[in-house]
């Protein structure tokens, strides 16, 4: 059992309203964090707020559009008003649709690219605006398997997914020496409410049942199991404490030996 603590990091979550995000914000307040939930969903931010404050944490949740910057600059002035400077940002906020190439519509791409590649560069812009003035600070990009390795019927979320890992990269490389670090992480299949609606699709991709989807995939993977939740939120710790305080521009792949690269 990972027993870390987080005790005065002050950590901003895009997309926690559901899923991986949900996950980590429960987590990581568990842990002494003060969490500050960026979503649309207010009905569910609310609710993951409300379970950590039940259990003595620390967590506040402000709706934020975040493809608009100064909406996130704005709800970022207001997080560091109730818990103080910004230590870490965790980019989870993401959403994926399967389609054959050629019924890829210029809507689909514009959505895609917005909510997981544009949004991503926005909050980075203003996580490292804030760490600047604050002596540093890290930031984690949820990234995936799909950013790394492409897939047939997911151009439009690889194509964003392979921008957000140059996008890490890019960034780390240019702050690396004044003490912000910029990491990723490359889950493969994490069984979340977004493969509960994608596993429709990939079951048509492959012509099987949906129920033959999950299985399928445990076949494939050398360690025969998906992506747990607590797998993300290992990593996660790692590359926000100091037992990473030498990487950044890294990316580890949560894939169970499926890709190595």
């Amino acid at each position: 059992m990972n027993t870390e603590r987080l005790d005065g990091k002050v950590i901003i979550i895009t997309g926690a309203s559901s899923g991986m995000g949900a996950a980590m914000a429960k987590d990581f307040a568990a842990r002494g964090a003060s969490i500050a939930i960026f979503d649309l969903d207010e009905t569910k931010g609310i609710s993951v707020v409300k379970e950590i404050i039940e259990n003595h944490g620390k967590a506040i949740f402000k709706k934020v559009d975040v493809t608009d910057k100064s909406a996130i600059q704005n709800a970022t002035d207001a997080v560091e008003k109730e818990f103080g400077n910004i230590t870490s940002w965790v980019n989870s906020a993401g959403i994926s649709k399967m389609r054959p190439f050629l019924k890829c519509s210029e809507e689909l791409w514009d959505l895609t690219i917005n909510v997981n590649l544009k949004a991503t560069f926005l909050c980075c812009q203003v996580a490292i605006e804030k760490m600047l003035l604050h002596g540093g600070g890290t930031i984690l990009n949820m990234s995936s398997l799909s950013g790394k390795k492409p897939s047939a019927w997911q151009t439009v979320y690889c194509a964003s997914k392979f921008g957000v890992q140059g996008l890490t990269q890019s960034i780390a490389k240019e702050f690396a020496d004044q003490n912000i670090r910029v990491n990723s992480i490359c889950p493969g299949i994490v069984y979340t409410e977004m493969w509960e609606k994608l596993k429709y699709e990939y079951a048509q991709k492959k012509n099987i049942d949906p129920e033959e989807v999950m299985p399928y995939f445990k076949k494939n993977i050398p360690m025969h199991r998906l992506v747990e939740l607590q797998d993300v939120i290992n990593a996660a710790i790692f590359f926000l404490t100091d037992n990473s305080s030498y990487l950044t521009g890294q990316s580890i792949n949560l894939t169970g030996g499926e890709w190595m690269d």
